[in-house]
């Protein structure tokens, strides 16, 4: 879904929407009088299930945060908080999981860090659990 602001502005002689969402290729185009757009993408999962679910059950929202500028500000910060909030989880498990501590001290870092990574991915999907629906 491709969702334009109301505001348009010239663009190397064309008329287009000042901020541009398309939630299939998760980017946010930003037009300014006569120069090249900027376009910001998106990689990560959770902003792809966050804006299919957006666009399916909250669309005057995107439309809103689009027509005010504001959503280029609104999925980056999205973005921070995820990964923030994923570190936040292991860094929490890391240190109150006794095979990893154990792991630690006698040296076995190979278990240390596959141990790590089943957090890392136990956080992904708890945290996107928490915010695809925000």
């Amino acid at each position: 879904m491709i969702i334009r602001s109301k505001d348009k502005v010239q663009v190397i002689g064309k008329n287009k929407s000042v901020w541009v969402l398309d939630t299939n290729a998760l980017t946010v185009t930003h037009n300014t009088v006569d120069t090249e757009p900027t376009v910001t993408a998106f990689r990560s999962e959770y902003i792809k299930y966050h804006l299919h679910y957006s666009a399916e059950h909250r669309k005057n929202r995107l439309r809103k945060l689009v027509n005010n500028g504001e959503i280029l500000g609104y999925l980056t910060e999205l973005d921070k908080a995820v990964e923030n909030a994923m570190e936040r989880q292991v860094e929490k498990w890391k240190a109150d999981d006794k095979e990893y501590q154990q792991s630690l001290a006698v040296g076995d870092v190979a278990k240390a860090e596959g141990l790590e990574n089943m957090m890392r991915l136990c956080a992904k999907e708890a945290v996107y659990a928490d915010l695809v629906y925000v």
